[in-house]
């Protein structure tokens, strides 16, 4: 019986896949695979938390001025943007002034402008921290006529909340524990 030899083919030559990169291209994709490494590599993206207050402080305005500034209405709605604190405090006024309404009680004036007019437009500004708070600037205004306000923001687990508005005399907070203090001392 012959011997069957096996015929091994001789390798194929290999085909050079080359393709003329320029060097321009090859720095490009390195940098662009260096800043991928330097975003932590897949790490979510961190937000700008600062952004984020100066954002909570647009939309609150933006809503009290398309509805024409009516400081009750917007606070119903935005009741959860204001911290428990500040919130504590505006509840109590408004239950002093629904309870005397043929007396003016509380405030008296729309604490998101501090003014009694309707202002004619408004700006935020870029907020910047004061330890954990965040202080956004806003500036409200009738006409020609301007003012700017400063609004607290305190991190919460919900995100920001405003904590106080700072005005050229005094702040929210301030106001409203006096006027507390004047309806205890005058029932």
């Amino acid at each position: 019986m012959p011997r069957l030899r096996a015929r091994i083919a001789p390798p194929l030559p290999r085909r050079s896949r080359s393709i003329a990169v320029s060097r321009p291209l090859l720095r490009a994709c390195a940098v662009l695979a260096l800043a991928a490494v330097a975003q932590g590599c897949g790490a979510p993206a961190r937000t700008n938390t600062q952004d984020d207050a100066a954002a909570v402080v647009d939309s609150l305005y933006r809503d009290h001025f398309a509805h024409e500034q009516s400081w009750d209405a917007t606070y119903q709605r935005q009741h959860a943007r204001f911290a428990p604190d500040l919130a504590a405090l505006l509840d109590a006024d408004t239950r002093a002034a629904a309870a005397n309404a043929d007396e003016i009680v509380g405030l008296d004036f729309d604490p998101l402008t501090y003014a009694q007019d309707t202002m004619t437009g408004f700006d935020v500004g870029a907020s910047t921290p004061e330890g954990s708070d965040a202080i956004v600037p806003v500036t409200v205004r009738q006409d020609s006529a301007h003012t700017t306000l400063r609004v607290r923001l305190t991190r919460s687990d919900a995100g920001w909340r405003v904590s106080n508005l700072h005005y050229p005399e005094g702040d929210l907070v301030s106001i409203l524990r006096q006027l507390a203090a004047d309806r205890r001392r005058n029932p």
